[in-house]
């Protein structure tokens, strides 16, 4: 498909107005919104977001959207963007168009079908896989590219002996390399707290891991990420055992 405005793809829209394309949204997640993290969720109602000027569709490139997720929540990264787009292409509810100017490869159309039911879904055939290049790489994402490598040496992308709550979460913005030494950083913080639970790891983890993020966010100058999130690790244990303490 040649590449060009939104307005040559308009006679792709699957919906006679906004409306009418929400409505079908919301059924969608009713049956599949289970399937998603809760990163692959934010790429793909802000995906929504940029599909309702025109009822379902969007060429939006994926820098945009990735960049507009960081604006009012806590953002994704290009690899969850993508991989929300193989699960929706995978349950029906989007379809992609690649587009090319000449020989080279533009960034891509983005369909909204109409709902069908889990089992009309179920029986048809999606065989079709979004594309290995999704969109036009940039210099910018070049780290997320290598993230991908390095993710795609995971079975099932999942990585072992990391509980899966805290690698979905920080996944969104590190590679697997990057979330086993945050991994680590809980463990050395806590190898001597015997009455922890994996579960209270977990979320303490988490915990610290947003608590990061938000740090970041207002500005705060990190030379060494690791090194900054074990200091916080060890500043929110010091206030749990103050705590235990003075109710003692």
């Amino acid at each position: 498909m040649k590449s060009g405005n939104i307005e040559q793809f308009l006679h792709l829209s699957n919906f006679n107005d906004v409306k009418e394309f929400n409505n079908h949204i919301e059924q969608w997640m009713v049956d599949f919104k289970a399937q998603f993290t809760k990163g692959e969720l934010i790429g793909l109602k802000r995906l929504i977001r940029y599909s309702c000027k025109y009822a379902g569709i969007s060429n939006a490139k994926i820098q945009t959207l990735v960049s507009a997720t960081h604006n009012n929540e806590i953002g994704i990264s290009r690899s969850t963007f993508e991989r929300m787009l193989r699960k929706a292409k995978q349950y029906g509810i989007l379809t992609v168009h690649n587009t090319f100017c000449s020989s080279n490869q533009r960034h891509n159309v983005y369909v909204f079908n109409r709902y069908q039911s889990i089992k009309q879904v179920e029986s048809q055939s999606y065989k079709n896989e979004v594309p290995e290049t999704i969109d036009v790489p940039n210099q910018e994402t070049s780290q997320v590219k290598t993230n991908n490598i390095l993710i795609d040496t995971y079975k099932d992308n999942v990585i072992p002996n990391v509980p899966i709550r805290f690698q979905e979460l920080v996944r969104t913005y590190y590679s697997p390399k990057q979330v086993l030494e945050f991994w680590k950083c809980v463990k050395i913080s806590t190898r001597y707290l015997t009455y922890m639970s994996n579960l209270q790891k977990t979320n303490l983890g988490i915990r610290v891991f947003k608590q990061c993020i938000v740090n970041m966010k207002l500005g705060y100058k990190i030379r060494n990420v690791f090194g900054y999130y074990f200091h916080i690790l060890n500043e929110f244990l010091d206030a749990e055992h103050m705590d235990i303490v003075r109710n003692a």
